[in-house]
């Protein structure tokens, strides 16, 4: 009997992981920003920048178009590393026109004329990651204002923004569906072992 239960568990969980009603997929594009701090110790950003399946069809993420992103900021000898998301309670984007996902560059100083703005997170807003002036901030030993900000060079040799291909982001029936079969998986392999 309970070989039969594990059995419509492990179905359901297939069923759930592989035939679920879905909407529209979710994708996610990496993003890196590097070499524009070399004057301040170095530094890079890493991120990721979540949006619908068709709202890449232009070769731009507007701002409406983000269902989330989260930021990396590896550090320097300036501003420490820190990072910052949609979910943190201080999140919030000014200024933003938009990121290329095409393989148009997406250049600072609004050399490319389009702004990638500014991204804010942390409890309080205490980090901000400006991604046209290349300015990071932390104000946490001075907040609101007057903390710690690194200020990258627009014209540095080295200084690159890459935006990788997207990946599809896991859509939760089909995680929970991934892990039911998982669970039975674990189940049926304990009682293997005792049996």
């Amino acid at each position: 009997m309970k070989y039969v239960a594990l059995a419509a568990a492990v179905s359901l969980g297939m069923v759930g992981a592989i035939a679920a009603p879905s909407q529209a997929a979710n994708f996610s594009w990496t993003v890196e920003y590097s070499g524009w701090w070399e004057g301040d110790g170095g530094g890079s950003i890493l991120g990721s920048l979540i949006a619908d399946e068709s709202a890449a069809a232009d070769g731009i993420l507007s701002l409406d178009e983000l269902v989330a992103w989260s930021w990396n900021w590896s550090g320097n000898d300036v501003v420490s590393a820190f990072s910052i998301s949609s979910g943190d309670a201080g999140a919030e984007i000014q200024f933003f026109d938009g990121f290329y996902v095409d393989g148009t560059a997406n250049l600072p100083d609004f050399a490319d004329g389009f702004d990638q703005g500014t991204f804010i997170g942390g409890e309080f807003g205490q980090y901000a990651i400006d991604f046209e002036t290349l300015t990071l901030e932390d104000n946490t030993t001075a907040f609101p204002f007057g903390g710690d900000a690194s200020f990258g060079d627009a014209t540095a040799p080295l200084g690159r923004v890459a935006v990788g291909d997207p990946a599809r982001v896991p859509e939760p029936t089909a995680l929970l569906g991934l892990l039911a079969i998982a669970g039975v998986g674990t189940t049926l392999k304990r009682r293997c072992a005792t049996a």
